[in-house]
């Protein structure tokens, strides 16, 4: 520690030659904002996010490269710098051979959620090592780290183990958990307070900023098993209505999600007076109504149209106060994954998307595998991002040994037309992906490598074809794969360095380091990024 402290003195004279370090500084993750969208209609944004793309140092190609790109993992990168192979989360949930149960990414049986919600409480106990607000933490003197989000995985998992406090969205207003305080902040109770009176006494309809004829079109379609109707205004609730857990998975699928983080965001602001300390103080928000729209809704139709028109315009307003209030805070956005538009929608653009029913698929792996071993399954248990576990009662005596289960069931999966590919926990473990080879470039096998956490990923590790997903209702899409619309987001820095789009393919890890070098902070441990330069040098 002598030695950490040391390095970050003289990390902290060297940067005293750049620019000043500041008061604040804001991490916004936008859940489920892909380099795709900002493609699409970036252009067409003249609020927040048109504001930070403009002003910032924007990364056009920045790669997550792992290959399981959940909120989970992919949060976890974020500001640790590291992959999931490396943080511990290799999905948002994974089978715990112990038990055989699956395992949520933050649940922790030894601590209790504040809102009153039954066991396990949510807590960074899945995390390994360390993150960018632990460093700022025990190295700048008076600095605090905040984190809040809609999700629980999302906040705990961006902020990782050391922070002054975390907060996420639950049925009775925003909540933590004893893993970091005993009792909700004064501040955040009155938050509370007004959003659920508000919410009581307001009706809600989802209507569209723009014309109709200006967004794109709705429509109806078929899926298996049920019909979906596009298009705005939605009623997310009437006047009079009830705060119920219906309500809520509504209010999660519209704009006003946002609406409401960025409120807490503001309180807390305000409530821990951050940016006004001796130190350097750190907000981390995570926005998650783009992901609950994505999933219920897809990527290309008025509903998404909306959401980021409507986030642009809120965002903006959030930061021209925050700017008022501190001018020199730097501000960073980016993403914890992507996603691609929903399949029916994907055939109507003549692409070859091929909605795949799980259960269906499961039966017929698991038929082949009889044929194959000449014994009664099941022998798998799976997810839907492509992960398999040996049951172990298809090993007990009488039945093949785990080795022929395992051999069988690679064979039978590589041979699904669905899969494009599979590869055992050996295999994958075995694999040294080169770290100089650039994100858009490497193979399927290395990208699901870099999610591979032994002991937690599965015995098996597959991967659907580019434009396939597995039905997952109520979710019209789903992401999670190792393709490029998963993996491609946004990396935005803006503060003091020059403005502009730079094309050069980067990743995601590199965020945490590029911010550690700017604020000149030591790192504790060994990173997958590097620090990014945010001023090149003239040619």
């Amino acid at each position: 520690m002598h030695l950490l402290r040391l390095l970050a003195l003289l990390f902290l004279g060297l940067a005293a030659w750049g620019a000043p370090r500041p008061k604040l500084v804001v991490v916004l993750s936008v859940d489920q904002l892909s380099a795709d969208l900002i493609g699409r209609w970036g252009g067409d944004l003249g609020g927040g996010l048109g504001t930070l793309l403009r002003e910032g140092v924007h990364f056009a190609a920045a790669y997550h490269e792992h290959g399981y790109t959940e909120t989970g993992p992919g949060h976890s990168v974020l500001l640790s710098g590291r992959h999931p192979a490396h943080t511990g989360i290799p999905e948002n949930r994974w089978l715990d051979r112990a038990t055989g149960k699956f395992v949520y990414c933050v649940e922790d049986p030894l601590v209790r959620n504040l809102d009153g919600t039954p066991p396990p409480g949510s807590s960074p106990r899945w995390f390994i090592g360390s993150a960018l607000p632990g460093w700022l933490l025990d190295q700048v003197p008076g600095s605090r780290a905040f984190c809040v989000s809609g999700k629980d995985r999302s906040a705990i998992l961006m902020a990782g183990p050391r922070v002054s406090g975390v907060f996420w969205l639950s049925n009775e207003g925003f909540t933590s958990s004893t893993a970091y305080v005993q009792a909700l902040p004064p501040w955040l109770e009155a938050s509370n307070k007004a959003l659920l009176e508000g919410l009581r006494t307001h009706r809600l309809v989802w209507t569209p900023l723009r014309p109709r004829e200006e967004l794109p079109k709705g429509g109806r379609y078929q899926l298996p098993g049920r019909t979906v109707v596009m298009g705005l205004p939605r009623l997310i609730k009437t006047k009079n209505g009830e705060l119920d857990p219906s309500f809520w998975e509504r209010f999660r699928v519209s704009p006003f999600f946002d609406e409401a983080i960025l409120d807490a965001a503001n309180r807390l602001l305000e409530g821990e007076r951050l940016g006004r300390g001796p130190g350097t103080d750190l907000l981390m928000v995570g926005l998650s109504a783009t992901d609950y729209i994505g999933h219920h809704y897809g990527n290309a139709g008025p509903e998404m149209r909306d959401q980021l028109l409507r986030l642009d315009a809120r965002l903006g307003a959030w930061l021209r106060t925050l700017r008022r209030n501190h001018p020199e805070a730097w501000v960073v956005l980016t993403s914890d994954h992507g996603c691609s538009d929903f399949c029916e929608r994907l055939k109507e653009r003549g692409l070859p998307a091929q909605r795949v029913p799980f259960p269906a698929f499961m039966e017929r792996v698991e038929s082949e595998l009889s044929a194959r071993l000449q014994a009664r399954g099941p022998f798998l248990r799976g997810t839907r991002t492509g992960s398999f576990w040996l049951k172990e009662e298809g090993t007990k005596s009488g039945r093949p040994d785990r080795g022929e289960i395992l051999t069988a069931a690679l064979e039978v999966l590589r041979a699904q037309p669905e899969l494009a590919g599979a590869w055992s926990a050996a295999e994958l473990a075995a694999l040294r992906p080169d770290p100089g080879v650039a994100p858009g470039a490497r193979s399927l096998a290395e990208r699901l490598r870099l999610s591979f956490v032994p002991g937690r990923s599965g015995d098996i590790v597959a991967a659907l074809k580019p434009l396939l997903t597995f039905d997952d209702p109520p979710y019209l899409v789903n992401h999670g794969n190792p393709h490029d619309p998963d993996r491609r987001v946004p990396m935005v820095f803006v503060g003091p360095w020059k403005a502009g789009a730079r094309e050069e393919p980067v990743r995601t890890v590199d965020l945490a380091p590029t911010l550690a070098k700017e604020l000149g902070l030591a790192i504790p441990e060994p990173l997958d990024g590097q620090a990014l330069e945010l001023n090149p040098a003239p040619k």
